[in-house]
């Protein structure tokens, strides 16, 4: 009998162990996932006061209190079971233990104790949200009466003017989403980032109520995919989408925000130091949700007021043959570009008529671009940015390493379109192989649909020259 119990323990034991097997695989998994050194979306390495305030909020309170309650669960349980344990040779199913029921000591301490800890963690959370919702001074939301509205248009300030004013206010950016990528606008003039788009001599609540294909000002600058901002300043962001609803995460910095068609959020990001922080949409919206990435790059404020400062200028024309610069195949690129992306994509250049203002026709033309969202991404200065196609090919090869990564070096970040000039350069490099495929066939480089106006069309009728000099082309956009 002694040989046959053992040998029964045995295959029981051994019944047992697949289904330990199972529970190993998916804990070994996260532990080993765990160690892994490049995580540019971690929440673990805050590196903002935001991101600080909830990683603070997340570690004594919160992840404590979860493993009070998950020890004293599991422990409560374990123990329950080993007092309680029979052995299957002497179970009596008729020997039952003392059923209790309606014991109200007990029942009242079960409710009292979760109500006194959840009230105990509402406070600090509270406490968070309110510091998550401080604003600098505002003038994104404020009316423009009349007056005003006529003196910004009959008087609009210099550029030099612009740009230092524009330095010594708290920065504001407007961020919009769209499928499958970012766009950011920086309110360089101070009027706000809407126009009086309805005509009734006054920016108010119902120029923000209109589609922001027609209340959005002209004469803010406009970028994609990457959000630039100061180190060491906090910057309000106003976020919405034109689309389908997004959600803005740059983990290191500060936590989620929805953008929603229609409506606008408030959110504030800010970074200790200069570097790049990673991000992800983290709403589904749609084929290529997985690829809708973005990225913010802090730089010092010198630095920064520089960018600001190259952003706010014009693209350069290249040359028309028989004039000073003429460079055929640069010439041919923009021409090409000119009929085949221009219906989508703004290059804000000189207008043709000498008497005009540049400073106040920055856009260049109004365009009605054939997409579901009414935008396709600004690429007046395509060159200074590190990333493109929704933030998923690096512009640059070299040390910059994966698009996605945070390895960029900021002192790098405002020379990179002169690395756009120096092909054989070692330290970063015109991406030559991602940037011609995808003008030649963007669908196949990332899921969209073109055919319902969701996404760049294919130029597949261009030939390898003219693909090389639209790329060349696009190398100058600086």
């Amino acid at each position: 009998m002694g040989k046959t119990k053992k040998s029964a323990e045995g295959q029981n034991t051994m019944r047992k162990l697949p289904h330990l097997s199972l529970l190993a695989l998916p804990l070994a998994s996260i532990l080993f996932a765990a160690c892994g050194e490049d995580k540019p979306l971690t929440t673990l390495d805050p590196d903002g006061p935001q991101a600080q305030g909830i990683h603070e909020l997340m570690t004594p309170y919160i992840w404590v209190i979860m493993l009070i309650i998950f020890i004293l669960v599991v422990g409560v349980s374990i123990g329950l079971a080993v007092k309680n344990k029979v052995d299957p040779d002497e179970l009596d199913p008729n020997d039952l233990p003392e059923q209790t029921h309606g014991n109200f000591k007990l029942e009242i301490a079960w409710t009292i104790a979760p109500m006194v800890l959840l009230t105990v963690v509402a406070v600090f959370t509270w406490q968070e949200i309110w510091d998550l919702e401080e604003k600098n001074d505002d003038i994104t939301f404020r009316a423009s009466s009349a007056e005003e509205v006529e003196n910004q248009k009959n008087n609009p300030l210099p550029l030099e003017t612009q740009l230092e004013n524009f330095s010594n206010t708290p920065l504001d950016v407007m961020v919009i989403g769209q499928q499958w990528w970012w766009e950011y606008r920086y309110d360089i003039d101070g009027d706000g980032f809407f126009k009086d788009a309805n005509n009734d001599g006054v920016i108010d609540e119902k120029d923000r109520e209109l589609p922001l294909d027609i209340s959005l000002d002209d004469d803010d600058i406009v970028t994609a995919t990457e959000l630039v901002i100061p180190s060491g300043q906090q910057v309000d962001l106003i976020i919405t989408s034109r689309d389908v609803i997004h959600s803005y995460w740059i983990p290191r910095l500060n936590g989620k925000r929805d953008a929603v068609p229609g409506r606008l959020h408030t959110w504030s990001l800010e970074s200790f130091e200069p570097g790049k922080y990673s991000g992800w949409c983290t709403e589904f919206c749609g084929m290529s949700h997985a690829r809708m990435r973005m990225s913010a790059i802090a730089l010092e404020k010198p630095q920064f007021d520089e960018w600001i400062a190259n952003q706010a200028t014009l693209a350069e024309i290249p040359a028309e043959e028989g004039e000073e610069g003429y460079d055929e195949d640069l010439r041919a690129g923009y021409e090409t570009f000119q009929a085949n992306c221009a219906s989508c994509h703004v290059i804000s250049e000189p207008d043709n008529d000498p008497e005009d203002n540049l400073d106040t026709t920055k856009n260049g033309r109004n365009i009605d671009p054939p997409l579901l969202s009414g935008a396709a991404p600004n690429l007046t200065h395509f060159a200074t940015r590190s990333t493109f196609a929704g933030g998923i090919y690096g512009t640059y090869n070299g040390r910059l390493g994966d698009p996605n990564s945070n390895d960029l070096d900021p002192a790098d970040y405002l020379k990179l379109s002169e690395f756009a000039k120096q092909p054989s350069n070692d330290t970063y490099s015109w991406n030559v192989a991602d940037l011609k495929p995808w003008v030649k066939n963007a669908p196949e480089q990332k899921d969209m649909d073109p055919v319902n106006q969701q996404g760049m069309i294919a130029f597949e009728n261009l030939t390898e020259e003219q693909l090389d000099q639209v790329v060349a082309y696009l190398a100058t956009l600086d």
